[in-house]
């Protein structure tokens, strides 16, 4: 069988899938495939390579088409489906997190991102941080969803109780932590561009 970096990205992608960020390796994308260890690292050269191409791949499904008008609107459905992008994949926030492949798959997301910000007016110094935080905003929210917990209260209300952190009880467990991804999500997008 002659592989192609196709071949072994979409074996990555069902490793990614199957095991889990913390399993994949290039030794566990050639068992995937039933070759040999040097059949991946031809393609690929490391794991951190992998992982880069991996989360170019990923940014790539982001769909830069069909954008509204309004230049705040048009961040605002980008950085939403900038998310959706990662959601579809098991630890997907957590891979494309740990990296900056600056290809041309990024960049055309940021493009997009910049350009509707200076279009809002924003300036040049503006643009490029609210870039960021608006890329920030979105990998932490989307790690954070992506992480499966068995007790998302952890001890929390019992903290509440004692006294020491009266702002926060003020608030109490539901108010902070029962809120969802989602509408986490779209605060903070509108609080980020001022609407």
């Amino acid at each position: 069988m002659r592989l192609n970096l196709d071949d072994v990205i979409a074996a990555a992608f069902a490793t990614l899938e199957d095991e889990g960020l913390e399993r994949l390796s290039l030794r566990a994308v050639a068992r995937k495939l039933d070759v040999h260890l040097n059949s991946v690292s031809w393609q690929v050269k490391t794991k951190q390579a992998l992982i880069d191409t991996m989360a170019d791949t990923i940014i790539g499904e982001v769909r830069i088409d069909n954008l509204p008008a309004d230049p705040v609107e048009r961040v605002r459905l980008v950085a939403n489906r900038y998310r959706a992008a990662m959601l579809r994949h098991r630890d997907g926030g957590r891979l494309v997190a740990g990296t900056f492949t600056g290809t041309g798959k990024t960049l055309r997301v940021a493009e997009v991102i910049v350009g509707g910000l200076l279009a809002a007016g924003y300036s040049e110094a503006d643009a490029a941080r609210l870039c960021w935080s608006i890329v920030y905003l979105t990998l932490g929210l989307t790690q954070e969803e992506q992480t499966p917990t068995d007790n998302p209260h952890g001890d929390l209300p019992e903290l509440l109780e004692t006294g020491d952190y009266p702002a926060l009880a003020k608030l109490g467990v539901a108010t902070l932590l029962d809120d969802t991804f989602d509408a986490r999500f779209d605060y903070g997008i509108s609080r980020l561009l001022d609407r």
